[in-house]
């Protein structure tokens, strides 16, 4: 391992670390360790790059068990270190199909993005090679016990179909990973309409007395971003949205629900909640046939 140090922690709750890369400043990824009585729980591995867990167990002497928010390789890419890992049963096949970045590639971004003074300690070997561990099935409504602390998970299936948040009612924190954001991409292949996202949102609704805060992949946001991402549901399916056309990451043209400030992680109207979805992705599956010929997927 090289003397690059990949990875800081922040504790935001008793035994409950934010953790983040620490060699930039440019990469807004975190995932989350939580620490009861027999268990520790690590939800998602970002990228990959260094050990993140050798990084953990500087935080905790407990057994470490991964689950997952959802499959993105954002999410997943330093899951390699671990035996096996806990996802949601609408997700697991996506996630066993998973192809990462080569390590090459994933070096030339570390050292595109690293402190000018870490460019040239960064290691080929530091970099994760990537392969999907056993995945065990997640269900709504599941109770993970790490011993004097309970951890319930909360299907919020959209920006992946099998998205989930895990709630910590011990200390009001819901870990919503990229469930509900400023920039919830529901244009995926693998991303729910906007009529079941909508249920999902309702239902997650039902949690919201139990949680002050929402730690995500990317961002720290109040529980009412939730009730602003119903709201703009309704407008979608109403035909109301402001249907601002954008061209998306993935080479298509998506639709972005409400209009945009300065940035994409900005309404011009200051709310927070945005989401960008395919138009015609907006109602769910079943009131017109599919036809489904077994080609590859696109998940992007």
């Amino acid at each position: 391992m090289s003397d690059v140090k990949y990875y800081k922690a922040t504790e935001v709750a008793e035994k409950s670390w934010q953790i983040e890369y620490a060699f930039t400043d440019q990469e807004h990824v975190y995932c989350y360790l939580i620490e009861g009585q027999d268990t520790a729980l690590l939800i998602d591995t970002m990228y990959g790059y260094g050990s993140l867990r050798e990084f953990c167990e500087t935080l905790t002497d407990k057994p470490i068990r991964l689950v997952l928010t959802h499959f993105h390789l954002d999410h997943i890419g330093g899951n390699t270190e671990f035996d096996s890992c806990y996802i949601h049963h609408l997700d697991i096949a996506n996630y066993l199909d998973s192809k990462l970045p080569p390590r090459e590639e994933m070096l030339k971004r570390v050292q595109a993005e690293a402190f000018p003074e870490l460019r040239d300690l960064a290691e080929l070997f530091d970099m994760q090679e990537f392969k999907a561990v056993p995945a065990y099935p997640l269900y709504d409504g599941d109770i993970l016990d790490l011993g004097g602390r309970t951890i319930e998970v909360v299907w919020v299936g959209g920006h992946s179909a099998g998205s989930v948040a895990y709630v910590d009612p011990k200390s009001r924190i819901a870990y919503t990973g990229d469930c509900c954001n400023s920039n919830t991409l529901l244009g995926f292949g693998n991303s729910l309409p906007i009529e079941d996202y909508l249920k999902n949102l309702l239902h997650f609704k039902h949690y919201q007395d139990q949680f002050d805060v929402m730690y995500g992949g990317h961002q720290v946001l109040p529980p009412s971003v939730i009730d602003e991402g119903i709201e703009l549901c309704a407008r979608v399916l109403a035909g109301t949205d402001d249907h601002e056309e954008m061209e998306s990451m993935f080479g298509r043209k998506i639709v972005y629900a409400a209009k945009h400030g300065a940035s994409t992680t900005e309404r011009a109207d200051g709310k927070l909640f945005n989401r960008c979805y395919s138009p015609e992705k907006r109602f769910a599956c079943g009131k017109t046939a599919r036809v489904i010929n077994f080609d590859p997927m696109p998940m992007f």
